[in-house]
């Protein structure tokens, strides 16, 4: 019999992983099984198809099942659900959800890509018709459909995180009255205060209300069904379109029939060979936890970026070959209007509670030459450990090239630079570009002054 490596998931990991698997050896059968209908599209650009600023939605979709058996050779079923794991039988249960019909399918190796599945308000009415969360490429093709036929004039959106920032600025781009519901008082917790602050500021000055709550209830009163207000601790709202945006959580269901070891965050656990703990079993993407590069804890986070390195990882290793993923250190960016705001590393108090001696420096600085047409502000907020020198972490925001200058602290992060080190990087200097001191350099001459 022919050698069989199944992936279980599409999105970014699964596909990654099948691709890999196949290149590394081609005389293995590949076969991924997707419950969906699409096995390989961004989902991180949804919000951006929602706001029109994608106007084609097929260029969403980066390979259909078809282009992917043909192009990798990877055998693709999809509106196949994978619903239990026989580790000792080496054998998967599937579920054909085109016939209704279950099968079974042998593995010598098998990958799980399962991704991650949204959080739940958990709350009365929170599936009615015009609730959306946007967390697949379905649920946004739905929420823009809805909007184009429905017209809605008012929006809730539940959850100030990344995605609840970019949701914003789709909907008021519809036109769309948006309110923010939010747990904290500022949005997106994890940053920094002042870059929360910088947040809550840009949200403010485009017509966007943010309001901090505690409870949240759905209420349905109108013969469509529809949600029309939501009821918190700071008061009533009226809508006619909710969008629930709090997050999402490994979806790892399978793992319990296989005895496939959870983390803390309920994510896989992998070695660094993205193996679990089960002989012959792999594991990639937002079903898994991840080790942070800067302070060695395990952590949840689910970027499309890591899901495709993992993917490759254990798609090679499945196909025979020796491939390690070290971890990651967490980079991420969002446009939030005319604000880009990143954070790389950890925060100035996951730096603490890890046991460093945090020290951190706010600078404001140019992105180009001050006279310069286009030249716009740069705030970087650094952090390091005052014991080392070593920079752990930042959070960046400002206007066009702040996210370019995360990535630069990020390499230098992932690299264990230390401040000094920093500043004594070579940067370009050019008037359109970047001024003869860039921020990066600034914020690092100003934090060794602190230690």
């Amino acid at each position: 019999m022919k050698q069989q490596i199944l992936v279980v998931g599409g999105v970014a990991a699964g596909p990654s992983a099948a691709s890999k698997a196949k290149r590394v050896n081609p005389n293995t059968e590949v076969v991924l099984f997707e419950q969906g209908e699409y096995i390989s599209y961004g989902i991180c650009e949804v919000p951006y198809y929602i706001g029109n600023d994608v106007k084609d939605r097929e260029k969403l979709i980066s390979y259909t099942p078809q282009r992917l058996e043909q192009a990798k050779g990877v055998k693709v079923k999809t509106l196949h659900r994978v619903e239990e794991i026989r580790n000792v039988q080496k054998k998967i249960v599937v579920r054909d959800l085109y016939r209704d019909k279950m099968q079974e399918y042998e593995y010598h190796r098998l990958i799980l890509a399962t991704g991650s599945k949204s959080r739940r308000l958990g709350v009365k009415n929170e599936d009615a018709r015009n609730v959306f969360r946007v967390n697949s490429l379905d649920e946004g093709y739905a929420l823009k459909k809805y909007i184009d036929e429905e017209r809605p004039k008012q929006v809730l959106i539940i959850g100030g995180g990344y995605i609840g920032m970019e949701m914003c600025e789709a909907l008021v781009k519809n036109g769309i009255e948006t309110t923010l519901l939010h747990r904290g008082q500022l949005p997106m917790s994890g940053l920094e205060l002042e870059t929360q602050q910088a947040v809550l500021q840009e949200l403010t000055k485009q017509s966007v209300t943010l309001r901090p709550n505690d409870d949240i209830r759905l209420r349905t009163v109108n013969e469509k069904g529809s949600v029309v207000t939501a009821v918190t601790s700071v008061g009533e709202f009226s809508t006619d379109l909710v969008v629930l945006s709090l997050g999402v959580e490994p979806h790892t269901e399978l793992c319990a029939s296989a005895k496939i070891h959870l983390g803390q965050h309920g994510g896989i656990v992998t070695d660094q060979r993205q193996a679990t703990n089960v002989d012959t079993i792999f594991a990639a993407g937002d079903c898994c936890e991840v080790k942070n590069l800067v302070n060695n804890k395990r952590m949840y986070i689910p970027l499309a970026t890591t899901a495709s390195k993992q993917g490759w990882v254990a798609g090679e290793n499945a196909a025979g070959g020796r491939a390690v993923f070290k971890g990651v250190i967490r980079a991420m960016a969002v446009k939030i209007f005319d604000l880009e705001v990143a954070q790389v590393g950890i925060s100035s108090e996951e730096a603490r509670d890890s046991g460093f001696n945090v020290v951190t420096e706010r600078i404001v600085g140019d992105s180009r030459i001050s006279f310069y047409p286009g030249n716009t502000k740069v705030v970087i907020h650094l952090i390091a450990d005052k014991k080392s020198g070593r920079v752990l972490g930042a959070n960046v925001y400002g206007g066009g090239g702040s996210v370019l200058r995360a990535n630069t602290l990020g390499v230098a992060i992932q690299q264990k630079l230390t401040v000094d080190e920093v500043f004594r990087l070579d940067l370009i200097y050019s008037p359109p570009f970047a001024p003869l001191w860039d921020p990066i350099l600034i914020s690092a001459n100003q934090l060794a002054k602190r230690f």
